[in-house]
């Protein structure tokens, strides 16, 4: 008959579990350019050459000071 119904809830329920402990952001939140949050005073930008990258976004009524790349 198959697997049974139990033993299929649990490999389910690892696969969840094993999903919930990744620190990787879910395929959706990369693919709208998602970036976690950080506290004022945080770096929140890095500089390669000309170009400058987002780390994190400042919280509300802050914003990342692109000369000191951090959230002010």
């Amino acid at each position: 008959r198959g697997v049974p119904l139990r033993v299929r809830q649990v490999e389910v329920l690892q696969e969840v579990l094993e999903k919930l402990g990744t620190r990787d952001p879910p395929a959706l939140e990369k693919r709208l350019s998602w970036v976690p949050s950080c506290e004022p005073g945080e770096p929140c930008a890095v500089r390669r050459g000309a170009r400058i990258g987002k780390l994190c976004s400042c919280p509300r009524g802050t914003s990342c000071n692109l000369f000191i790349l951090k959230c002010s």
